[in-house]
């Protein structure tokens, strides 16, 4: 145990050392926090992705339509921003619902009832890159910012407390259920189309998908539709600003 705790007080120093080495070498701060803050994510998108594996049932498709879903999402990955730093990961879950939700670091979830609710590759695909952009616009790190700390975070992490990184990784979950908000919803329907017409789908396939959601829902009664409005709320106003949206660049 003294070991252990001289262990961390060394990590500790260390980390204050560098990080008063950092401050005094221009341009070399951001950088060293960066990388610490990159590291922290990939840490709890881990945690929350095997928390849901623990909970939901993990669904093997079979050959063919492994690599469809495979082919989308890698398109989609590849005009993405954090490509480069990040590995993202698709995984089917048994739920019927209509719904797909986005860990920090890139783990990506889709539902059974949302795969067998699309009619194209490109309202699928529509949906991914919204997904791939809560991801890019780091929502769910920002989230957990919001609710513990910057500061927080970072000691947990550089202190190893594994029970405590998990417990986060359990809230970021929890966020996901919850939504991001308003504006982070708004930043996502933004990037997520620009991934999927740089990707070669046209915006025309997300605006079908939610008009039919938002018709088949009339009468509130269809849960497994109402369980994708409680966090991506289809309102006029989100469906009107992607229509408004400026042509994606081709080059």
């Amino acid at each position: 145990m003294m070991v252990r705790r001289r262990t961390k007080l060394i990590l500790l120093c260390l980390f204050f050392s560098l990080a008063a080495l950092a401050f005094s070498l221009p341009g070399i701060t951001a950088s060293f926090f960066d990388e610490l803050e990159l590291s922290l994510e990939k840490q709890i998108g881990r945690n929350g992705y095997e928390s849901i594996i623990a909970q939901m049932e993990v669904v093997d498709l079979p050959e063919e339509e492994i690599a469809r879903l495979n082919n989308i999402f890698h398109r989609l990955v590849q005009v993405c921003s954090r490509r480069q730093e990040l590995e993202f990961s698709l995984t089917v879950v048994k739920d019927d619902s209509v719904n797909a939700f986005a860990l920090p670091a890139g783990y990506i979830f889709v539902h059974t009832g949302l795969l067998a609710y699309v009619q194209s590759d490109g309202e699928l695909a529509g949906v991914l890159a919204h997904e791939i952009a809560h991801v890019d616009r780091k929502h769910g790190m920002n989230a957990l910012k919001r609710q513990l700390g910057m500061g927080l975070l970072l000691q947990i992490f550089l202190k190893d407390a594994s029970d405590e990184l998990v417990k986060i990784g359990n809230l970021a979950v929890n966020l996901t259920q919850l939504g991001y908000g308003r504006e982070a919803e708004y930043e996502a329907d933004r990037y997520g189309v620009y991934f999927m017409e740089k990707a070669g789908y046209p915006r025309t396939e997300i605006l079908n998908f939610w008009d039919r959601l938002v018709a088949e829902s009339g009468g509130g009664e269809n849960l497994a539709i109402l369980q994708l409005f409680s966090t991506h709320p289809p309102t006029a106003e989100r469906i009107k600003r992607i229509k408004a949206l400026p042509p994606t660049p081709t080059q």
